[in-house]
């Protein structure tokens, strides 16, 4: 049991009658203490020490014991299967502390939270120690609490909250320390061990998560995404409402949920209001607009309701407003054919992204072809194949979790192409490739991507905006690319599913075309990954691309 008026990572948990799920991980000193907090909770324990649980202080409390090195075993738990996992100083040991701790988020909830602590390297002490000459930490990590910030948000937790367990520096060492350059804000110098709450999904997602399935959430956002982008728009409406009906989704949920998944968000209750108007919806409509209110402020919502004010014209069509997509005429488009072309492992991703596909503007004179590769053994052999079944002169390779929003996009593909050394165009992607031919490592990054992660958030990705109407740039991401040439994917040496994109740029570059990325004062696609550490191949293909194309990389510094 813990020291009296020592609660450690039990600050974080509420007392509650709920049968709430724990995982303790090497920190059975909280068990007695957990029970007394949570009396109807399911408490699980694992331990390396098959002694432990044999112990008295643990007898009659009910816990599910697990005897193994959580370290070198998987846990032997379901998915997403506790409210909390806590595990004291449980990344310090680990060979790659990233891993343990996106490996803990896989078996906690979207609403639950991992419990942790971790030695400051900037206490006091080891300072000291360090001006001594002695460093006793050789075989353990130790983090300053920014880096276990960047180490917890690359491990896809959302949210965290740091608490200090705090041990004093005797008189005037840390003003010395301070004389010597070293800041002490909040007294972290003098912080021994953070205690941190790492959560899942921000507080206000962790809400929207508490209500419904996951079933019903993903129905919902899609159905919204598609009314937001004018895609059959009357269909989708009224599977809207018959949806909240079916799930009995109330006003105030369903205001707060577009809030946080809904971008264009005066367009979307427009489109509402004037399909409920006159109806029996509109009692709804106007609950759910008073709920809005009071999330947005009544003057944003009121203004995009009453009017979309028209955008000033300029060189790409989707420059204009977002919301006010018209069938245009490009003049320098002669008859001709794209192709959509997607390697595809989920047709129900495939299926959404063909229904947005199939919304785009097509200029007179152009036809449009959609291709889908099943079964392709890598990235660069399926686009191959698609690329020889279609004698279409533009190709658009594309991921089946993009949903390409923008829909003059063609148009714009056309006046891109007018320019001919341009040989491939992308929405993100770097002006120079770093030494480790990681694109997102570039000091330059242009473009625009909507990331929609989960069901119930989305995030706008934007970096660096073109000055004009694009920015040349060596390498882009491959959740689309355009071309107007034809060259081979270099299935040869990219046999997976990475840096084939990054091989195509190079291969382009290696004939005398250029790769862009458009200006996007308005997103054109929205991106539906999961959430997933980097594979083990992707080390592999790193490798392979820095032999083929390493010396023809010139890095900016």
């Amino acid at each position: 049991m813990l020291e009296k008026g020592n609660r450690g990572l039990l600050q974080f948990i509420t007392s509650s009658q709920e049968k709430l799920r724990v995982l303790v991980v090497e920190s059975c000193i909280y068990l007695p203490d957990l029970r007394e907090l949570i009396p109807y909770g399911d408490l699980y324990a694992v331990t390396a020490d098959a002694d432990i649980p044999e112990l008295p202080e643990y007898k009659g409390l009910n816990i599910h014991w697990s005897v193994l090195d959580f370290r070198e075993v998987p846990l032997p738990y379901e998915k997403e299967f506790f409210d909390y996992i806590l595990a004291e100083r449980c990344l310090e040991n680990a060979v790659n502390p990233q891993d343990i701790a996106s490996g803990f988020g896989n078996y906690i909830k979207q609403t639950g939270s991992l419990l942790t602590t971790f030695l400051n390297v900037r206490h006091w002490e080891i300072i000291q120690e360090l001006m001594e000459g002695h460093f006793y930490h050789i075989c353990t990590h130790i983090f300053s609490k920014s880096e276990m910030m960047r180490l917890l948000f690359a491990s896809f937790y959302k949210d965290a909250v740091f608490a200090p367990e705090r041990r004093y520096a005797p008189d005037g060492l840390i003003a010395k320390l301070e004389t010597c350059g070293f800041e002490n804000y909040q007294d972290d110098l003098e912080t021994e061990v953070w205690m941190v709450k790492a959560a899942r999904s921000m507080p206000e997602i962790a809400v929207l998560k508490s209500f419904y399935t996951p079933l019903v959430r993903r129905k919902l956002v899609t159905l919204l995404r598609r009314i937001e982008f004018t895609i059959d728009c009357p269909q989708n409406i009224a599977a809207l409402w018959e949806h909240c009906d079916e799930q009995q989704i109330f006003p105030a949920y369903l205001a707060s949920f577009i809030q946080e998944t809904v971008t264009y968000r005066g367009t979307l209750y427009r489109l509402l209001w004037q399909a409920t108007a006159e109806t029996e919806r509109q009692i709804m409509m106007e609950e759910l607009l008073q709920e809005a209110e009071k999330i947005e402020t009544v003057e944003i919502i009121r203004k995009e309701l009453l009017s979309l004010s028209a955008a000033a014209s300029v060189k790409l069509v989707s420059q204009s407003n977002v919301h006010t997509y018209v069938p245009c005429v490009d003049k320098t488009s002669s008859n001709g054919k794209v192709a959509f072309i997607t390697c595809v492992n989920n047709e129900t991703l495939y299926e959404e992204a063909l229904l947005y596909l199939r919304h785009l503007v097509l200029p007179p004179g152009m036809q449009a072809e959609y291709i889908g590769i099943r079964n392709a053994v890598s990235m660069a052999a399926g686009y191959n194949e698609g690329m020889h079944q279609t004698d279409a002169r533009y190709k658009v390779y594309l991921h089946q979790d993009t949903l390409l929003v923008n829909k003059n996009f063609i148009t714009d593909m056309l006046v891109l192409f007018s320019e001919k050394n341009i040989g491939a165009f992308g929405v993100i992607g770097c002006r120079k490739l770093p030494k480790s031919g990681v694109w997102w490592d570039g000091m330059r990054i242009y473009g625009r991507v909507l990331h929609a992660c989960e069901a119930e958030s989305i995030a706008d990705t934007k970096c660096m905006e073109p000055t004009e109407t694009y920015a040349e740039v060596e390498a882009i991401d491959g959740l689309l690319m355009a071309t107007q040439y034809d060259l081979p994917w270099r299935e040869d040496l990219f046999t997976g599913w990475h840096f084939y994109e990054i091989s195509q740029c190079k291969e382009l570059e290696r004939k005398g075309y250029k790769t862009v990325i458009p200006q996007q004062p308005n997103f054109w696609c929205i991106h539906l990954p999961k959430e997933k550490a980097l594979a083990p191949s992707y080390k592999k293909y790193q490798k392979i691309f820095l032999k083929e194309y390493g010396e023809e990389l010139n890095p900016e510094i």
